[in-house]
């Protein structure tokens, strides 16, 4: 079994993909065909980075940024199903009026 070996460049892109892009792990790993647990491994190693950089400059923490990006992804999903919900329900009762 060969273990592979991959760039700094490739990882922080990895990283990248699952913090700012929103992928989830699951897919990040099909498309790259990296594990996710390596995934994992890269993505806390490059937000203790960007923390050590934050922390020097006076900046929210990375973590922070990435967690309260999560929960804003959750809640603009829960509103779109809202919204599409509020949708049907007034085309069903517009319907029932004509």
């Amino acid at each position: 079994m060969s273990k592979n070996r991959y760039s700094a460049e490739f990882k922080k892109e990895a990283a990248r993909l699952i913090i700012i892009e929103g992928m989830s792990v699951a897919e990040t790993s099909k498309k790259l065909g990296v594990s996710p647990a390596q995934l994992y491994k890269w993505r806390d190693s490059h937000l203790e980075s960007l923390s050590g950089e934050a922390a020097a400059s006076g900046q929210a923490s990375p973590k922070e940024m990435a967690a309260e990006m999560d929960s804003l992804r959750k809640r603009l999903r829960k509103a779109e199903r809202v919204n599409e919900i509020l949708k049907k329900t007034v085309s069903f009762f517009s319907k029932d009026e004509i």
